[in-house]
């Protein structure tokens, strides 16, 4: 199975804007994107994610919607979700890969939201594809796609256009 790192950011790259926030996107709604979603969450049996990306998920009205594991990568104290499998854990992204990818049996890995923990794992060489959803809009500045430390091959594996103008975009992560 793979890791996939799973998103969605403006043209110009950012998945959050100068202030941290994604009401950028949510501006346009979820609908023509939802089917396309469940196709893909169905396929998953672990995620891993930051503490901003858990914070946001936990600030969030819609409570908690993962029945997989999830890892959450804090080196702070964080609250636990009632009935959630979620792992706090900090140290080598090895061992948390290693732990999800375990969790995650004959599914895949989704590393969730922030572009800082889908680099750790590219740059450790533990990122199998990238799902990004370009979406019609230019940001100027924000919270990058990828900060990689490295220069990473990719090669393009397919499409998806939408059809209010997004596209996801899908590559398979080179190695070294």
């Amino acid at each position: 199975m793979t890791t996939q790192y799973y998103v969605a950011c403006s043209l110009d790259g950012f998945i959050a804007d100068r202030d941290n926030s994604i009401d950028w996107l949510l501006q346009f709604g979820f609908e023509e994107f939802g089917s396309h979603y469940e196709h893909f969450l169905a396929g998953i049996g672990a995620v891993v994610m930051g503490a901003d990306t858990y914070q946001f998920l936990l600030d969030d009205d819609s409570g908690w919607g993962y029945t997989m594991p999830a890892w959450v990568l804090t080196h702070r104290e964080m609250p636990g979700v009632d009935g959630a499998d979620i792992r706090f854990a900090q140290g080598p992204i090895a061992e948390v890969h290693a732990a999800a990818v375990a969790a995650a049996g004959d599914k895949h890995v989704w590393v969730i939201g922030g572009g800082n923990v889908a680099a750790q794992f590219a740059d450790a060489g533990l990122l199998d594809e990238l799902l990004v959803t370009i979406m019609p809009i230019a940001l100027g500045a924000g919270r990058p796609l990828l900060p990689l430390a490295r220069t990473t091959a990719l090669t393009a594996t397919g499409t998806t256009p939408f059809p209010g103008g997004a596209i996801e975009l899908r590559y398979r992560v080179g190695r070294g």
